[in-house]
């Protein structure tokens, strides 16, 4: 008898979360002994198990990576991941449709218990503005609102190379309005916002924030900016030692830049790159999270010194061994679950608290 596609996923699933429990040297063994070390530190083992063996292909690519095939290609796979990394059943939320029927559409999700002093948080997804919808982060953040009992809305926006830049972050602001305009709808009892972002995402949720402030616009009472993408010019995203990271890698990286970024666009326009504002002030206030095995960490830490300079109340938080992406795996990797729970920790004191001084 041949399983139906889903009862395969199931029990795909419910395979990895099985293995995934095994002894960390077990699982070395079984990923071929190797150890991942970028600037002293070293990737977690669990990730390097699902790189090197659960993942792996026959035909040698690496998996999950836009090198080597086509973007749709590369969104299968990554959808696929994300279905198998769904969050545990101990994360009690309800996930649903919400949008205008329009332009504006995406995913509600609503933990079983809301704090009532929590903003609505508007998150964009990861996926590098390419990879996929918010599917690709529905793991993450479910955990995330689960942990800090705050309301989680995703927005989808358009991807590239379909839909170069500015589409993407125009349907991100579109989204915001929007989310502000239907907060009880959305099920923010404290009537207040807060913006974030993963990756691409999180260089919309920067840009939205500056632009915001320049045409006085309400500003969100805060920003989670996770392994955010802030300059897209850097130099340095090409550097070596990243060339094998994964599940992204500076190859991958390169190659979603050149989709996202428009014709007639530079990349280092702040338009595109938010970390090259000549002046970042007046900014809500702000948590930024990065990996230890990341890509980006040098821009977070970058942004994160530019918005204490501008007397922006700055929570930074760096996760040694995880990599560029790891949002990807809090429903399955410990501590990638560890890290989303002490980031709603830090988020719900940051939104919650009265205000206080810039630091970090």
């Amino acid at each position: 008898m041949r399983l139906s596609p889903p009862r395969q996923s199931v029990l795909r699933r419910l395979l990895l979360r099985q293995v995934l429990r095994l002894p960390f040297a077990v699982l070395k063994f079984l990923s071929g002994g190797g150890i991942v070390h970028v600037d002293g530190r070293t990737l977690d083992t669990q990730i390097t198990f699902l790189w090197k063996t659960f993942f792996a292909r026959q035909d040698q690519r690496t998996p999950l990576s836009l090198t080597g095939t086509s973007v749709e290609g590369a969104r299968e796979d990554w959808q696929e991941a994300a279905a198998l990394m769904s969050a545990g059943s101990e994360v009690r939320v309800k996930v649903e449709a919400a949008g205008d029927g329009g332009l504006v559409n995406g995913q509600l999700i609503r933990p079983q218990r809301i704090d009532h002093n929590s903003p609505l948080l508007v998150l964009f997804h990861d996926g590098g503005g390419v990879l996929g919808g918010p599917e690709l982060s529905l793991a993450f953040a479910s955990l995330l609102a689960h942990e800090a009992r705050c309301p989680v809305f995703l927005p989808a926006y358009r991807l590239a190379p379909e839909h170069r830049f500015p589409a993407g972050y125009d349907d991100a602001r579109l989204a915001w309005d929007w989310a502000l305009a239907n907060l009880g709808r959305l099920g923010a009892t404290s009537g207040k916002a807060a913006i974030g972002g993963i990756g691409m995402g999180g260089n919309m949720a920067a840009r939205l924030c500056l632009d915001l402030r320049r045409d006085f616009k309400p500003l969100p009472v805060a920003q989670l900016l996770v392994t955010p993408l802030l300059d897209l010019a850097d130099p340095d995203l090409k550097a070596s030692r990243f060339a094998r990271s994964w599940p992204i890698s500076a190859a991958d990286l390169d190659i979603m830049i050149g989709h996202y970024a428009g014709a007639g666009t530079g990349l280092s326009d702040v338009a595109l790159s938010p970390l090259r504002e000549e002046v970042i002030n007046g900014q809500p206030r702000t948590l930024i999270v990065s990996g230890g095995l990341d890509p980006l960490a040098a821009q977070a830490e970058r942004y994160a010194r530019r918005l204490i300079e501008g007397r922006t109340h700055t929570l930074y938080r760096r996760y040694d061994t995880m990599p560029l992406g790891f949002p990807l795996f809090a429903g399955v990797v410990d501590h990638a679950e560890a890290a989303v729970r002490d980031m709603a920790a830090l988020w719900s004191e940051l939104t919650t608290s009265p205000d206080q001084d810039a630091g970090v």
